[in-house]
């Protein structure tokens, strides 16, 4: 399990592309590893592909499993671009990865995917959105499909992760904003407190004017665990 976990975190970096102290990767990180891009793939497969040659209600529920999966992720992901293009216009504003948001967006992702199936003007309004950006979409009202709503735990995992592993762009912004315990969601997150507090003490003496490295082979140590 070990050698897995550590397969996917090589490639989950070579996804992602670079972050450090020098040079902060996009704050996007959290929806480009293997878990999530398997579970987009299967989102459109299914529905470009499985659902039109063998239509039937597991192509279905697979469907909401795998958007399910990712839609918290992705949406995450493109509210903190934003904020990131927003704070290069010199709008002060932590552009990373939270779990507040991880909490929201699970949150909001669940709360939108029962409307839109225990009620039909919702999911005509969504499907109507969604058209307007893929050319076509189709929604059903389905009370059952909420049985796949357990599928937003694989999202909440992988946010956890990510958190973890400190966000791509985290110590960047730690540096430079001064904030106090800006890793704090990593510990929460189950990372070890020590190797935190190494991390968060080499950015505060990187701050004073110190080396950029120690805070390299801090986050080293906390993303190869």
């Amino acid at each position: 399990m070990g050698r897995i976990t550590r397969a996917h975190d090589r490639i989950w970096r070579a996804l992602a592309g670079g972050d450090g102290a020098t040079r902060a990767g996009l704050p996007f990180d959290e929806a480009l590893a293997p878990v999530p891009a398997l579970a987009l793939a299967a989102l459109v497969l299914n529905d470009r592909v499985l659902k039109a040659s063998v239509p039937s209600w597991l192509t279905g529920k697979l469907s909401d499993i795998a958007g399910l999966a990712v839609a918290p992720l992705v949406l995450t992901a493109a509210i903190d671009v934003l904020l990131w293009l927003a704070s290069r216009a010199g709008v002060r504003v932590d552009w990373t990865f939270r779990r507040w948001k991880l909490v929201a967006s699970v949150t909001a992702t669940g709360a939108v995917f029962a409307a839109v199936k225990l009620w039909a003007p919702a999911s005509r309004a969504l499907a109507d959105l969604l058209a307007q950006v893929f050319g076509q979409a189709q929604i059903v009202t389905d009370p059952t499909d909420l049985l796949t709503l357990p599928a937003l735990a694989i999202a909440w995992w992988h946010g956890q992760r990510t958190l973890a592993h400190v966000p791509y762009g985290r110590v960047q912004w730690a540096q430079r904003s001064g904030a106090p315990a800006p890793f704090a969601d990593a510990v929460a997150a189950g990372a070890d407190p020590a190797e935190v507090a190494a991390l968060d003490a080499a950015v505060s003496a990187w701050r004073a004017g110190g080396p950029a490295a120690p805070v390299d082979d801090a986050l080293a140590a906390l993303r190869t665990r």
